[in-house]
């Protein structure tokens, strides 16, 4: 499950790993994933050990 924010529906959503559309390692400890909200738009969350932010990042 991700927590994901969704600019266009401006609402957090709880998201199954079946939204997850890709996964991709930016950096060593920065891992970008690709969801999409259940009305269908993109949603990239950061994720990883370089993150320097509290808790998952909504880009």
């Amino acid at each position: 499950m991700f927590l994901a924010y969704c600019d266009e529906c401006e609402e957090r959503f709880l998201l199954p790993a079946s939204h997850v559309t890709a996964v991709h390692n930016l950096a060593s400890g920065v891992i970008a994933v690709e969801l999409t909200c259940y009305e269908g738009h993109k949603i990239i969350v950061l994720s990883g050990n370089d993150i320097d932010i509290p808790g998952p990042a909504t880009v």
